[in-house]
């Protein structure tokens, strides 16, 4: 589902170039939520404004049109390719043959790449970026480490990703950052992403708990604050200039295409509202900016049903559970702990999961062997097989298990990830239905009703909704809807190895335009290559025999409150077929190329490398929102195609392409 670009040597079958979606030509669910209980009042203050989506509007140029290019290139080597961003006038993009700057098989630079410390490649960065800050335009500016986007990828850490964070008289600049990524050693790619100097003063003219109060006025939020996540935080943010189309290329004087501005953002809950809330209040007046429901939802059932709940259950270890016996045991991988004599108890809050059933408790006790054999018959929701306690169901045993072996699946990508080291709590049988949700703590799951399945007995809904989590903590959730909808089904078929997302959610009613057989939410092969409707991509985004996405307004809102949407503005679940079905076909592709068990492997190296630099999986260059002729692609620094680039090389240099560019 990717087309190639263009470069300036071809030393394999396929070489890089511009990108293609092939496309051309935070609430996450994993279907809509419900539209009851609206948030704030209809009629008040615009809190919906489409100022903050402001990117990068990229040009090609050649070494000759730039000193600092012909420099840079005379300096290393002319198999770079560059994309260049007009609005700030510096480079976005700069991709190619690689330069040297850390031990590893694409150099000759000696010593122990498995032994460098975030700190030390930082350095090596940093001395870069000051010798090429006439490419890069950072002279002067005040740019830090940002360590949760600054990580190795890899058991042998052949990938780093680097970036700085852009700070004003120590305020951040959101999302504006000069990155880095190194291959096997070698830098093959990095850029500028929305940095240029800042001219606004930074002196907040409203406190936060004033503007915090003002702005929920304005916004018209009704209902009492139940939790504050913080008390607000001071950013600056690059947003659009005044009287600028959205979605539209940039044709202003070049490096004048970035406005600022100073805002208070703040994240809470109402009482008896498990929605998390993302606020932004101007900084000087006090106005509400921005309205966002932050609420990851999604639909899934379990108890260990190996993918759905019309498979027969099977038997497995639960992966490790703390078990009391005398003293804390922890089971291992396949379920197994060291026994010693006496009562041992297990109630399903693991190492690394916490189920808690609204069923009631979970427990079960043995004294004799040590064995603590949960079971598990049939019946749904709060059914139990008879002990255990009222919370042994099928959805806290399903539950338990797929997320656990999720967690322990991306640990082996991310060993120093504290969120996965952490402890996630997974709601389950929640009194609701027809949904599930991450809400930017927990994990929780609805039970049966409404025609729907109960959604903790669906592999593919944990799934999806815990890599909302998982998103979220490697350096920064997807930036919008779609592509957020577009990461966790990608997380769903890469272990379930199924393109029907959720099947049996919806007994018997098979999702829009899909294939018979499928009765989840979403079915990737039906619009994938070879399926059976119109393929999705941009240019047939509102296609009646496709995704047919114009079915709902456009652009995308719901409650009044926030954007639901994809790139494109279309409503977030169905524009995201664009980015996962590619997604689907490249692995398709890879398992064709090189056998199923090579190629998924393939494939989940290529999407866990990506995460952290990732965030919108293509971009507008031109012709506005929902207009399906509108142009798009996928070469902005932080689209998946640039950053599947540099993920999947694999000899520190783009410039005669990576294994799989073409795929």
């Amino acid at each position: 589902m990717f087309v190639k670009p263009h470069m300036q040597s071809v030393a394999r079958s396929c070489a890089i170039t511009a990108l293609a979606v092939s496309l051309v030509t935070p609430l996450w669910a994993i279907a809509p939520a419900s539209q009851d209980g609206a948030h704030r009042e209809a009629g008040t203050v615009d809190v919906n404004l489409p100022i903050f989506e402001v990117s990068p509007t990229l040009s090609e140029v050649k070494a000759q049109e730039r000193a600092e290019l012909a420099s840079f290139f005379s300096r290393h080597s002319a198999n770079w390719e560059i994309r260049w961003d007009l609005r700030a006038d510096r480079p976005n993009v700069i991709q190619g043959q690689g330069v040297p700057l850390l031990p590893g098989k694409g150099n000759k630079l000696a010593g122990n790449p498995n032994r460098l410390t975030v700190d030390q490649v930082a350095q090596r960065v940093l001395a870069f970026a000051a010798q090429e800050s006439a490419l890069l335009g950072n002279g002067g500016l005040d740019l830090r480490l940002d360590r949760s986007r600054s990580v190795p990828y890899g058991k042998d850490r052949y990938l780093w990703s680097i970036e700085l964070q852009q700070f004003h008289n120590g305020v951040p600049v959101d999302d504006a950052h000069l990155y880095f990524r190194i291959n096997h050693g070698n830098l093959v790619q990095f850029g500028n992403h929305r940095v240029v100097p800042v001219q606004i003063d930074t002196r907040a003219e409203v406190d936060a708990e004033s503007a915090f109060a003002s702005g929920l006025a304005a916004a018209g939020v009704t209902g009492k604050v139940g939790e504050r996540l913080d008390r607000g935080t001071l950013k600056i943010f690059p947003v659009l200039g005044e009287g600028e189309a959205i979605a539209e290329a940039f044709a202003g004087t070049p490096g004048q295409g970035y406005s600022h501005l100073l805002a208070w953002e703040f994240q809470y809950r109402l009482g008896g509202d498990d929605h998390l809330y993302r606020l932004r209040v101007d900084a000087k007046t006090g106005r509400p900016l921005q309205l966002v429901d932050m609420t990851d939802f999604a639909q899934v059932t379990a108890n260990i049903y190996p993918t759905t709940n019309t498979d027969p259950l099977v038997s497995v270890g639960l992966p490790f559970t703390n078990v009391t016996n005398g003293t804390a045991k922890v089971t291992d991988a396949a379920g197994n702990y060291t026994y010693g004599s006496g009562a041992a108890t297990a109630t399903l809050n693991g190492k690394y999961i916490k189920m808690v059933d609204n069923c009631g408790a979970i427990s079960l006790s043995d004294s004799t062997t040590g064995n603590l054999a949960f079971g598990g018959a049939g019946g749904t929701d709060c059914t139990t097989p008879g002990f255990g306690g009222a919370g042994n169901t099928h959805s806290s045993r399903t539950g338990y298990y797929h997320l656990t072996n999720i967690n322990r699946k991306a640990a082996s990508y991310f060993p120093s990830n504290t969120w996965l080291a952490g402890t996630l709590t997974s709601n389950m049988n929640i009194n609701s239905t027809c949904n599930a949700f991450w809400n930017g703590t927990t994990v929780n799951f609805y039970r049966s009703g409404g025609g729907c399945s109960n959604t903790g007995e669906i592999a593919a809904v944990f799934l999806h909704e815990w890599g909302h989590g998982f998103d979220a903590n490697t350096g920064g959730a997807a930036s919008d809807k779609g592509s957020g909808e577009a990461v966790g089904d990608t997380f769903a078929f890469l272990e379930t190895k199924s393109s029907c997302i959720g099947n049996n959610f919806q007994p018997g009613v098979p999702c829009y335009n899909c294939n018979a057989s499928c009765t989840g939410v979403r079915d990737l092969s039906a619009f994938a290559l070879g399926g059976t409707r119109t393929i999705a991509k941009p240019s047939m985004v509102t296609d009646n025999n496709g995704i047919n996405c114009d079915r709902y307004a456009c652009p995308y809102n719901t409650n009044f409150i926030f954007p639901y949407q994809g790139p494109m503005g279309y409503q977030g679940h169905c524009e995201s077929y664009i980015a996962s079905t590619a997604n689907w076909d490249l692995a398709q592709s890879l398992v064709s190329k090189h056998g199923s068990t090579a190629g998924w492997a393939a494939t989940d190296k290529i999407w866990y490398g990506s995460l952290t630099p990732s965030k919108s999986a293509y971009r507008v260059v031109s012709g506005g929102k929902c207009n399906a002729a509108a142009v798009v692609d996928g070469c902005a620094a932080s689209n998946w195609y640039t950053a599947y680039l540099p993920a999947d090389d694999d000899d520190g240099n783009l410039s005669n392409g990576t294994p799989n560019a073409c795929r």
